[in-house]
């Protein structure tokens, strides 16, 4: 009888610890099934084992091994004791991190630290992701966590869109990732995870500077105030929601553009300008001046009514076709192959661009290849049509009008890809110290004005406009801080199964080596005391 007891108890206790491994890997797992059948069965097997070991069982706890062992347990708790108050007297006073990343991921720009110190107001910034755990989140989370660090002002929050329904109608949200970021007043979205995207809208809550967008109107343009299909009352809308305040300026009657004017917009005119508005607009640019200008093709007539104006962009570095761009191969299949949906080009304007652009009918806007060498001059968007498929078409009936059908005529037509927006900024001057002594001229051309209309101002075509305003005020350019490059570092993404191989590694097989170990010590050790 004691040697069955003498087998049997150690085989219970090491059941009682197997089962009690089991039980905390379980919970760690998230196994709760698992965990409180092991959990019950450690506790079944230590009930036997103390019963059939009851006096080993009691000696154990008044021996003098119990009484090292609970010394140096206490000695343990008193030392993980001092070392956690330490931390905290520490981390209170002070609260310093060090960034060891190669690429300074964890630290904020000298520029972003002297605007966080100008925030005075409470700013809320709500993170919309629907999966929380994903690189893009876990990014905007550490860098957020950054700028609260440096101000007491910030209150950050993560919402998932797709539970928080009425946060993002409010916010009137169109993509997942988006960032708001609300000053009370009025807000600003981000939709890529950017300290210069993220320290720009800073800046555009905390300043008292209200930016003057004048659209130019006397021409049949499109009007602000017209809440009809084809009007602009949806632009005006957005743009005030976006800290811009909007008017309509006549030349007609004004001697000159005010010098509050921060853009100029020119949208869709049917009638031409007058000499003296072209005067005007020009003496405008040469002061630095910024200019939006959507010019239609010219349907129903082979005369451009605004081949003054299109004068006036050639000494810009800019070629206005008095043609219809046609593409076969991406186009609205409502409208046909003269309503192309262009590829986009790299630009500022066009770099957080998600989704492409559909221009109901657009002429042909090229960059002039032997511009002023003080003119950047760069396309913003060409059809994706090849030869036959895609091109500008010049051929006309005796009336003037295009015909119903279209044939690309080599050395005729304008050859594809055909460029259908444009933006041009003239050089800055610099002094000897190698700064600026005034702002650029900026100008965006683009060959239609329909896709702004009120019926159509949504999702992409809302962003384009607002990304080509923005870039035409120099509000993409309120903060230069270089953007941190993870192409090059970003480790693979771990696959299921090497994440199941790391949690077996981690939980069960190192520390069933270790268990296995200590047993053959053990048992090597019972033999040479039997022995």
């Amino acid at each position: 009888m004691e040697a069955n007891k003498s087998v049997t108890g150690p085989v219970l206790g090491f059941l009682t610890l197997i089962f009690s491994f089991i039980a905390i890997a379980s919970w760690i797992f998230q196994a709760r099934l698992v965990f409180w059948i092991c959990l019950l069965l450690a506790l079944i097997s230590l009930g036997i084992f103390a019963r059939l070991r009851f006096t080993d069982f009691m000696n154990f706890f008044i021996s003098r091994q119990a009484r090292y062992g609970a010394n140096v347990a206490l000695s343990i708790v008193g030392v993980i004791g001092i070392v956690v108050f330490v931390n905290a007297i520490i981390v209170q006073r002070f609260d310093k991190k060090a960034d060891l990343t190669k690429l300074q991921l964890y630290t904020l720009s000298e520029q972003t630290r002297t605007v966080l110190k100008d925030v005075k107001k409470e700013i809320q910034i709500i993170a919309f992701f629907s999966d929380d755990t994903s690189q893009s989140a876990a990014r905007a989370k550490d860098m957020l966590e950054l700028y609260q660090r440096e101000t007491e002002f910030l209150t950050i929050s993560f919402k998932n869109p797709y539970i928080d329904l009425q946060l993002r109608d409010k916010y009137q949200l169109r993509y997942d990732g988006t960032i708001i970021f609300d000053s009370g007043d009025r807000h600003e979205k981000i939709t890529t995870v950017e300290e210069q995207k993220f320290t720009s809208a800073l800046l555009k809550l905390i300043r008292a500077e209200t930016k003057k967008v004048y659209f130019l109107v006397g021409h049949k343009e499109h009007e602000i105030t017209d809440f009809n299909n084809d009007g602009y009352s949806e632009v005006r809308t957005e743009l005030e929601n976006q800290n811009y305040a909007a008017f309509p300026l006549s030349l007609l009657t004004e001697p000159d553009i005010p010098t509050d004017c921060d853009l100029l917009v020119i949208a869709g005119p049917k009638n031409p300008l007058t000499r003296n508005e072209i005067d005007i607009v020009a003496k405008y640019l040469k002061r630095s001046g910024k200019l939006f200008l959507m010019l239609d093709p010219s349907i129903t007539s082979a005369e451009d009514v605004n081949r003054r104006i299109v004068g006036l962009m050639r000494r810009w570095g800019i070629a206005i076709g008095n043609d219809l761009v046609i593409d076969e191969t991406q186009f609205v299949p409502l409208f046909g192959p003269r309503a192309p949906v262009p590829g986009l080009e790299l630009h500022e304007i066009t770099r957080s661009m998600r989704d492409p652009v559909a221009f109901p009918v657009t002429r042909s806007v090229t960059p002039i290849a032997d511009s002023a060498s003080n003119l950047s001059v760069k396309s913003l968007a060409k059809t994706v049509g090849g030869i036959n498929d895609s091109w500008g078409e010049k051929q006309r009936d005796t009336d003037g009008t295009f015909s119903g059908t279209f044939t690309y005529m080599p050395g005729a037509d304008t050859p594809p890809p055909v460029s259908v927006a444009v933006a041009a900024e003239q050089k800055i001057d610099e002094n000897s110290d190698g700064n600026a002594t005034r702002n650029p001229t900026r100008i965006v051309v683009f060959g239609d004005s329909d896709f702004a209309v009120n019926a159509a101002f949504r999702e992409a075509n809302r962003d384009l406009f607002l990304f080509t305003v923005n870039w035409l005020t120099l509000e993409e350019d309120l903060i230069a801080i270089r953007p941190i490059d993870l192409q090059g570092q970003t480790l693979r993404q771990m696959r299921v199964h090497d994440i199941r191989l790391v949690q077996i590694t981690s939980v069960f097989l190192i520390p069933s080596i270790v268990f296995i170990a200590g047993v053959i010590v053990w048992w090597q050790r019972r033999k040479g005391e039997n022995a």
